[in-house]
């Protein structure tokens, strides 16, 4: 249908590039408003598009195809004459099709027309290249093969041309091979000595003191779906390294985060876009291999043939390309630790299982025994019952996954992105690729400087409650009433020895140690907070969360809340923790002051993200606020319903 009158253009490809631009509407694209007054060009500005996706499957042009958690950055530009229309079809052609569309810019909303992909045109070619020079990682590596070939020789009785038991062994030795590789680079150098003794003479992990329980064995196949599907992981992010290591660099946020964190996520979202063909694999090792007759480096040298069958150059590509149009950078490093768990929190307040029971898992009591505590390592997996996360006895918890991690029991990790983007895709890819509930969250920022938490530092209640509100899991309860999920329970609220809140942690986070003369010492400490208040779930889009945090935090330096020794000596804690506690029981709607004043310590925060200055522009700012108010806003409408039923 022709265009009548004046439109605007939102553009996110080749028409952002000036010189494209003027060569398709033969008028130049300027950027201040004064300059668009000279009748030879046109205004372009910052905006967003909600509900969409950049893809670009002929690594040429960039399409843009719905996503329901999407968002594209580019520009909006206009009001451009009828007549233009005409010159932009015939240079989109006929892989483009126009939409209607609202974007969101620094003004508000504006409606404007968008070309988008037309998928049935779309055809896909890639090219890539992968180069190593890093000749330090090559020459240990060397020496950790050599050790595996002896381990290989000596424990399992078969020659160096059976490659896939070698990389078998080395799976089951994964965070053994982590450790000497970080202390490789930590301290300088590890001997070939210790490579030997760490590898050869370690005992090979396997399920024999299960083998005869009944329990276990009615959970085996349940544990070892899990096991096959984790090392197929682990072997695709691996060969992703390998073969898009120059790409991968080019895409990383620098040395000071965890180096996995891409390729990881590329990993996953290969696997759960193939989840149908990823279940008949599993349904084939099952038929082949026989629990009580194999052992586990048996399914792990089976996933690891599955997974070479498996590894699709194309889909990778896609993945990569995904994630590079899509990175949107920032400052603050961050971090999330995921929590799963089939009984919810019962889990830990019935730790031995006999109230509650998971007829999956048993609450993970056999992590350890089938090597999930080894094969997990790359997304920093454990088991946490809220006392020990290190402990290699069995007991019941929370599975967890801590990308990043590189010790649990030394507190060693890296922030994994500084791009709100990516961490939410990392989150929803891990939400979806574990086959066990999902249960809460933990975002954490690395903070210091000028904006070092502040150790007793509150945040205003009403500000709390709009966290609350968007990410506290507000829910109808059996008695179909309106509650904060997060708040009623004892998910994160304690009793002993004091009343206590695990909203938000200030802690001390560690890059690496320094063990140079034989003692070990923590290196590089930085300050992190962690906000523990969150829901896992697939119907949150945690990227304006993240970003309201950053903003938070950037603005007020609030510390932990709530310490017991809080609770005890500061009467302003105690009445925020019952001002919250009584409200999360019974939610009401928040008032527009409270809205407004918490979406302005947002954005207040934001503005100085780096050094001052925005990390972010104006436009994705917007469009993070507009995002927060109409999670809000959808809150009071929830809270307002609820409260009228009560009334009657």
């Amino acid at each position: 249908m022709p265009v009548q009158k004046p439109f605007y253009l939102f553009v996110y490809g080749t028409l952002m590039n000036p010189s494209v631009f003027r060569a398709v509407l033969g008028r130049r694209m300027v950027h201040n408003a004064d300059d668009a007054q000279s009748g030879d060009a046109f205004l372009a500005r910052d905006a967003v598009l909600n509900g969409f996706k950049k893809i670009s499957p002929d690594q040429t042009y960039l399409y843009a195809v719905p996503e329901p958690f999407g968002r594209i950055r580019g520009y909006i530009i206009g009001p451009l004459p009828p007549e233009s229309m005409q010159a932009l079809r015939k240079y989109e052609g006929r892989n483009y099709v126009r939409q209607s569309v609202v974007v969101q810019t620094n003004s508000g909303d504006q409606k404007a027309y968008v070309f988008a992909g037309n998928l049935k045109q779309l055809e896909h070619s890639f090219g890539y290249a992968f180069h190593d020079t890093l000749k330090q990682e090559i020459l240990l590596r060397q020496k950790i093969e050599s050790a595996l070939l002896e381990a290989q020789k000596e424990q399992l009785k078969t020659d160096a041309q059976d490659t896939v038991t070698r990389r078998a062994i080395a799976e089951l030795h994964g965070d053994t091979i982590r450790d000497l590789m970080r202390m490789h680079f930590d301290s300088g150098g590890v001997g070939d000595y210790t490579i030997r003794h760490a590898l050869k003479d370690a005992p090979l992990r396997d399920y024999t003191r299960v083998r005869g329980d009944p329990e276990a064995r009615a959970l085996a196949m349940n544990y070892l779906n899990m096991v096959v599907r984790q090392v197929m992981f682990n072997q695709l992010e691996e060969q992703i390294r390998r073969d898009f290591r120059y790409e991968l660099d080019r895409m990383t946020h620098g040395e000071g985060f965890y180096e996995r964190t891409l390729s990881s996520l590329a990993a996953l979202g290969v696997l759960n876009a193939a989840q149908g063909t990823l279940n008949l694999l599993i349904g084939d090792c099952f038929s082949e291999l026989v629990f009580e007759k194999c052992h586990l480096v048996d399914y792990v040298k089976w996933a690891i043939m599955a997974s070479d069958a498996f590894y699709d150059l194309p889909a990778i590509r896609r993945q990569l390309a995904y994630i590079r149009t899509h990175q949107g950078g920032g400052e603050i490093p961050l971090g999330t630790e995921l929590e799963f768990s089939n009984i919810g929190h019962g889990v830990i307040s019935d730790p031995e299982g006999t109230r509650l029971r998971d007829n999956r898992y048993d609450g993970l009591l056999y992590f350890q025994d089938f090597g999930l505590d080894i094969l997990t390592w790359k997304l920093g997996g454990h088991i946490d019952d809220h006392h020990d996360k290190a402990s290699s006895r069995p007991r019941r918890g929370f599975f967890e996954i801590a990308l990043g991690n590189l010790s649990i029991g030394q507190n060693i990790s890296k922030p994994i992105t500084n791009d709100p983007w990516v961490l939410n895709q990392i989150i929803h890819e891990a939400r979806q690729f574990y086959d066990i509930s999902p249960h809460s969250m933990h975002i954490s920022l690395q903070v210091g400087g000028s904006h070092k938490p502040k150790k007793d530092s509150l945040l205003p209640p009403h500000i709390m409650k709009c966290l609350l509100a968007v990410g506290g899991d507000p829910a109808v309860d059996g008695e179909g009433k309106l509650r904060i999920a997060r708040l009623v329970g004892d998910e994160i609220i304690g009793k002993d020895p004091k009343p206590h809140m695990l909203f938000s942690e200030v802690r001390k986070r560690f890059s690496r140690n320094d063990d140079t003369d034989g003692i070990t010492r923590h290196v590089s400490g930085r300050y992190v907070q962690q906000y523990r208040f969150l829901r896992l779930s697939p119907r949150i889009n945690y990227e304006p969360i993240i970003a309201a945090l950053k903003g938070i935090q950037l603005s007020l330096a609030p510390g932990s809340f709530l310490t017991s020794a809080q609770y005890e000596t500061s009467e302003e804690h105690r009445q925020a923790y019952n001002t919250i506690m009584e409200w999360g029981a019974r939610p009401t709607p928040l008032e527009a002051a409270s809205i407004n004043d918490f979406l302005s310590c947002v954005r207040e925060g934001l503005m100085i993200e780096r050094r001052g200055k925005p990390a972010h522009n104006a436009a994705y700012i917007a469009w993070a606020l507009n995002q927060l108010r109409k999670s809000l806003n959808a809150f009071n409408e929830l809270a307002a319903a609820h409260a009228t039923e009560g009334a009657r």
